[in-house]
């Protein structure tokens, strides 16, 4: 009689163990915050995963200055959380950061949401908003949410008077990827260094 039961233990055994490596993997999460460094604007983040930095020169439309924008973004599956800044500017070109990152995801001027936050010296701009963009592997658009964080940083150095620090945060994804805590837990987490 224990001859049936000899083979049928180590079979339990391997489904047992292949159940538990199965539910470890299920359970591992799909984000992996982290506190990132950002040297250049004194600060830290938390990222879901590790980020890369680009760099790139725009021009703003109201007078065809160019701006260095220097982003530091981790993306998941479609969804991008970024931290963007650009040293040496002037106070507009948090406007039109804004309105460019509208105008990617298409948002519709009904849907956006915007609310000022005073946090001690600071003034933090925070939008809301959907639309549609196309996205990898998508024959259409797709519906899209947005939450932005933007500021503007008076510099402190004399030698520079009226130049400004000017950052955003930026969570942006498909609707049925980003879920807004994960998008508020990436956008509230700047943290300045002082």
């Amino acid at each position: 009689m224990n001859g049936p039961f000899i083979l049928v233990r180590p079979v339990l055994q391997w489904a047992l163990i292949l159940g538990i490596v199965g539910l470890a993997n299920g359970c591992t999460p799909r984000l992996d915050w982290r506190e990132i460094q950002l040297e250049p604007i004194a600060a830290s983040a938390l990222f879901p995963a590790k980020p890369v930095e680009v760099s790139r020169t725009l021009e703003s439309a109201k007078d065809a200055a160019s701006f260095m924008l220097t982003l530091r973004s981790a993306r998941i599956d479609h969804t991008v959380f970024a931290v963007g800044w650009v040293l040496d500017a002037n106070a507009e070109i948090r406007s039109v950061l804004e309105s460019a990152m509208l105008a990617n995801i298409g948002a519709r001027p009904e849907s956006i949401e915007r609310k000022e936050i005073q946090q001690g010296d600071l003034l933090i701009y925070e939008v809301a908003a959907t639309g549609q963009m196309a996205v990898a592997n998508a024959t259409a658009p797709v519906p899209i949410r947005l939450w932005m964080r933007s500021l503007v940083i008076a510099d402190p150095a004399p030698l520079k008077k009226g130049a400004v620090r000017v950052v955003e945060m930026i969570a942006a994804g498909p609707s049925h990827e980003l879920q807004e805590e994960e998008a508020r837990q990436f956008i509230e987490s700047l943290r300045f260094i002082r």
